[in-house]
């Protein structure tokens, strides 16, 4: 994930060292159609989009878009325990393992675009077709709660594990339109609206994260460390196609 999100920046960067429109701003994603009826999830989330003219004088721009939304968050707090015990298996002490476990379902795509603008003054209307892929990943992070945090793996962090618990990667294309609102010699209102189309994927709900129940299923732990490793999520994923309205609210600058 880390590498495809490097990828579509330094994209951007290139556009924009000689691009004639940036944009930025926040973005809700409701799923539509066989997505929407298995969750009943909204992504909350930031865009950012930079493009260039197809050819000087022209108004149609080619340009990339990246996006990110989380639509599903949630905190638990656990108290497990582990013993210690001695190599003829007899019970030398027992330890509370205070943790809190958060999971978050996120969605991140980057699409490459075509928009053709209104060359007018103070409102641009635009319409604009997409393509490209969409990341969607449920992950979770095991936390310690004890005062000396001796639970954790790194010294100046609370953190245990991090660990995705699902990811699929969506082949992903729509089309929408906007507004550019004048509010200054180079800047804009951008209002945006697109409709994705995206393939099937198998992904959780927030309700479903919300139900698991964490449980150590091995014993590579002491008293010292504790592996995120040892534990385990008894859920099923939903799965359906991934249709998705993105409705964008920002501001856009022309360079």
């Amino acid at each position: 994930m880390k590498k495809y999100l490097l990828i579509s920046l330094l994209s951007l960067i290139t556009v924009f060292s000689f691009g004639q429109m940036g944009s930025i701003g926040f973005s809700l994603g409701l799923p539509q159609n066989e997505f929407k009826e298995n969750t009943d999830a909204t992504g909350f989330g930031g865009d950012l989009s930079f493009a260039f003219p197809f050819q000087k004088g022209t108004p149609i721009y080619l340009g990339l878009d990246v996006n990110y939304m989380i639509y599903g968050r949630n905190a638990q707090n656990e108290d497990l325990f582990a013993s210690i015990n001695d190599q003829n298996g007899n019970e030398l002490a027992r330890l509370e393992i205070p943790l809190r476990i958060v999971n978050t379902n996120s969605i991140f795509g980057t699409h490459a675009f075509i928009r053709a603008v209104a060359p007018l003054e103070l409102i641009q209307p635009y319409g604009e077709a997409l393509f490209g892929f969409r990341y969607i990943s449920t992950n979770t992070k095991i936390l310690d709660r004890s005062n000396d945090r001796r639970w954790a793996t790194e010294d100046d962090s609370d953190v245990i594990s991090r660990e995705t618990v699902l990811d699929d990667w969506i082949l992903s294309y729509g089309f929408g339109g906007g507004f550019l609102i004048k509010i200054g010699p180079k800047a804009f209102i951008d209002l945006r609206v697109n409709y994705f189309k995206g393939q099937r994927a198998e992904y959780f709900d927030g309700q479903d994260t919300e139900s698991w129940e964490v449980t150590f299923s091995g014993s590579n732990f002491d008293e010292a460390t504790v592996s995120g490793d040892d534990l385990t999520f008894n859920t099923s994923p939903r799965e359906s196609t991934t249709d998705l309205l993105v409705i964008k609210f920002g501001v856009a600058f022309k360079i």
